[in-house]
């Protein structure tokens, strides 16, 4: 399947792993409620095949779809955007979700941007970064330069 709408793709992700679905019917009231409005059944089922997801138990024993996170390591010609899931700010800092074991590779370029591009510093993990913005950059300014790079 190619992907036409990057931005299904990345709702589409961060959906899977904010949230609980035990159907692909709760995946296109999701997806629906976002704005997708031309999705379906059949292209929900398309992009989990695609995404490599599969439905397993969780803690509680229900059956859930999720990433497989073995699907989700990044190979030699894997473009850095398809490992960013999600990208978010507060009135401090940029938060990134990545997929597992990628958030350390994305935090090393956000570090060698620096503070030309309005970055203090930040802080990787598994999957998650905090992006600090120097003294003179909004918060604002420097998610949406962290957007256009990433996205």
């Amino acid at each position: 399947m190619r992907v036409h709408n990057p931005e299904l793709i990345r709702t589409f992700k961060v959906l899977l792993h904010d949230s609980h679905f035990s159907s692909q019917g709760e995946i296109v009231e999701a997806l629906r409620e976002k704005g997708f409005d031309d999705i379906n059944q059949s292209k929900v089922s398309r992009i989990l095949n695609h995404l490599g997801a599969v439905r397993t138990r969780n803690a509680k024993r229900e059956m859930l779809y999720c990433l497989k996170e073995e699907l989700a390591v990044p190979s030699m010609d894997s473009p850095l955007a398809s490992l960013v899931i999600d990208i978010d700010f507060n009135s401090f800092m940029v938060v990134i979700k990545t997929t597992p074991g990628a958030a350390q590779i994305v935090a090393r370029l956000m570090d060698s941007m620096g503070k030309p591009d309005g970055i203090l510093g930040c802080v990787g993990g598994d999957d998650t970064i905090f992006v600090t913005p120097t003294r003179n950059t909004s918060v604002e300014k420097l998610y949406n330069t962290i957007k256009q790079l990433l996205s």
